[in-house]
């Protein structure tokens, strides 16, 4: 049961960042609006230039190492659906495009360009701050 809720968890978190894609790249939903820039993120966060290879490495690794995390109980199955739904379709868009499809802009002091799967690490990022913070004041 465990497994079925991650991954469940998982691929709704993946369609969900799919979705947002399919209308703001291909129907090009809301580009008349300051909100919707969309943009090929070839590197990582904040565009920093890194080669793909290594990219594809952090990710693949990234993703073997939280999964066996979640397997031997060590972190949540709510992070690890954010956290892995993120990294995978962040890592199919590397695999595809050639780089991530950003697309809101929120466009404050020259703030990075993001997506739904961005969202979703920065979430799970949140959460592990939490949970450390809650586990040292235990």
């Amino acid at each position: 049961m465990k497994y079925f809720r991650l991954l469940l968890g998982i691929f709704i978190l993946i369609g969900l960042d799919l979705i947002s894609k399919y209308l703001f790249y291909n129907l090009k939903y809301l580009e008349h609006t300051p909100l919707i820039l969309p943009t090929l993120n070839t590197g990582i966060s904040r565009s920093l230039p890194v080669p793909l290879m290594i990219i594809i490495t952090m990710s693949i690794w990234g993703i073997w190492l939280f999964m066996r995390l979640f397997i031997k109980n060590k972190v949540w199955s709510i992070t690890t659906a954010l956290l892995m739904a993120g990294t995978i379709w962040n890592f199919w868009d590397r695999i595809i495009y050639g780089g991530v499809r950003d697309f809101i802009n929120i466009g404050l002091f020259n703030f990075p360009i993001f997506n739904f799967a961005d969202i979703m690490l920065s979430i799970w990022v949140g959460l592990r701050i939490v949970k450390v913070i809650l586990e040292k004041k235990e």
